[in-house]
């Protein structure tokens, strides 16, 4: 498995993913659990995701619009 690219970080989330792999990991860091996006899911996310930063988006946004798979995180996140 390769190395792990974080394309986005804030209080509350991280986006993440691993080069050659069409998915995306999302964690939500307040409720300390993650999901894994692959697929249709995964490339519409993806094509979001790359339309708010190029409207010149801010953080806030950002959170608002993961905030919205609110619902889908449901792996704990565990430290090893």
């Amino acid at each position: 498995m390769g190395a792990l690219n974080i394309l986005y970080d804030s209080e509350s989330y991280c986006v993440a993913e691993f080069p050659g792999d069409a998915g995306v990991e999302l964690m939500d860091k307040q409720a300390r659990r993650s999901v894994y996006l692959e697929g249709a899911l995964a490339a519409q996310f993806r094509a979001t995701f790359r339309d708010l930063f190029a409207s010149g988006t801010i953080e806030e946004d950002v959170d608002e619009f993961l905030g919205r798979y609110g619902e889908l995180p449901t792996q704990p996140i565990v430290l090893h």
